[in-house]
């Protein structure tokens, strides 16, 4: 009786392992499709790793637009106050030349 149920929990550990391993193997094949193969393929059995894997891709996406917005924010207020400064000096200049 022991050795049944020995077995029988070898068994399910291998079973498990066997899950565990298609999971992996699942999700590394989404992770490998270009976007537009991962929006166009329909899986054949409903799971939430090809959600999960759209998710994934669009947080990214989105925290890299992020980081790309505030860049452009800082470079263009750095622009601006150069630009100010620049206007100032030439009114500055056009006083002088002015008094002259």
């Amino acid at each position: 009786m022991q050795a049944f149920f020995r077995q029988r929990g070898h068994k399910d550990a291998q079973w498990r392992q066997a899950v565990k391993a298609q999971n992996l193997d699942s999700v590394t094949q989404l992770a490998s499709l270009s976007d537009a193969e991962l929006i166009s393929t329909d899986p054949s059995i409903p799971g939430a790793t090809h959600q999960m894997e759209l998710s994934r891709r669009l947080k990214v996406a989105i925290r890299e637009l992020t980081g790309e917005t505030v860049a452009a924010r800082k470079s263009s207020e750095r622009v601006g106050r150069l630009l100010i400064l620049l206007t100032a000096v030439l009114v500055a200049l056009t006083v002088v030349l002015a008094v002259k």
